[in-house]
């Protein structure tokens, strides 16, 4: 049985930001983040159980052609599908855009590639890690390889912007920026244990946000330099939504600025704790 079920909440954008509903099942849900008559960004969350990593997946539908960003692992292969499948058929898939090569991200690949004729985007780093995850033959002549600068991408003429992420958490990381809904999937950056349903439109909620982000920052993030150069790039973007690959959404542009500032400032795992790191085990002379 699916449950439709309708939420609201205060946004301090005029834009299209309302999550407008919330579709239930007993393994899917996913929310609407934008949606104009031409133009979806959609959230697939909450697909794992278990101890395994919760990393969401979304969609960016436009003119009836899609992009997914993050195929996840092959776990949740059929639930992604079932709920990708109410938005556009999978065949309209023109690219499937990955953050960076965790399997968490990626290793489900195997089972979307014979479904679609999608191109493969990941960082030139991984493009010859990733065939590890299909049969042979499967995807070496559907990768793209994206250069450390990023790229553009059209999906049927609406321009996308691959933003890069090195270092935040991998050293081969990419972001991507939606101009039309004005949104910017971070990937790793911003990640939480939070409701993966949540949306951060307070400052007060984001100052009790911040400790849930940073339990994952200090660890992942190898250090601070990364940050502040992250933080100047994209200043440089018309943000007005956050949305890590699980975690909370944050919305609005002084949330935003807030949120940028919180990264410039954070200290990582070898500004913090490196000498703490790097110790031989007890026992050995």
């Amino acid at each position: 049985m699916v449950v439709v079920r309708k939420i609201s909440f205060k946004t301090t954008s005029d834009r299209n930001y309302k999550v407008i509903e919330i579709i239930l099942s007993e393994d899917v849900m996913s929310t609407i983040l934008y949606t104009d008559a031409n133009h979806h960004c959609i959230k697939f969350d909450d697909q794992v159980i278990g101890g395994e990593a919760q990393a969401n997946q979304f969609l960016i539908k436009h003119d009836r052609r899609g992009m997914l960003i993050g195929c996840g692992g092959q776990r949740i292969y059929k639930s992604v599908l079932a709920e990708l499948s109410s938005h556009l058929p999978a065949g309209a898939l023109d690219f499937i855009f990955l953050s960076h090569q965790d399997p968490d991200i990626c290793s489900g690949l195997n089972q979307w590639l014979p479904i679609c004729n999608a191109q493969v985007m990941i960082s030139s780093l991984w493009t010859k890690f990733l065939p590890a995850f299909c049969v042979q033959g499967l995807l070496e002549s559907r990768i793209t390889a994206i250069p450390d600068q990023g790229m553009l991408v059209e999906l049927a003429g609406s321009p996308l912007v691959v933003v890069p992420g090195h270092f935040l958490h991998s050293p081969g990381n990419f972001q991507l920026y939606d101009p039309v809904s004005k949104i910017l999937f971070t990937g790793s950056l911003g990640s939480s244990n939070a409701p993966h349903s949540g949306n951060i439109v307070t400052e007060e909620d984001f100052n009790s946000y911040l400790p849930l982000m940073t339990v994952s920052h200090s660890r992942h993030i190898a250090g601070n330099e990364a940050c502040r150069q992250w933080a100047a790039m994209v200043r440089q973007l018309d943000v007005e939504m956050i949305v890590p690959q699980y975690g909370a959404c944050i919305s609005g542009k002084n949330l935003v600025e807030k949120f940028y500032q919180w990264v410039e400032g954070e200290k990582t795992a070898v500004d913090d704790f490196a000498n703490d790191l790097f110790r031989l085990p007890v026992g050995v002379a």
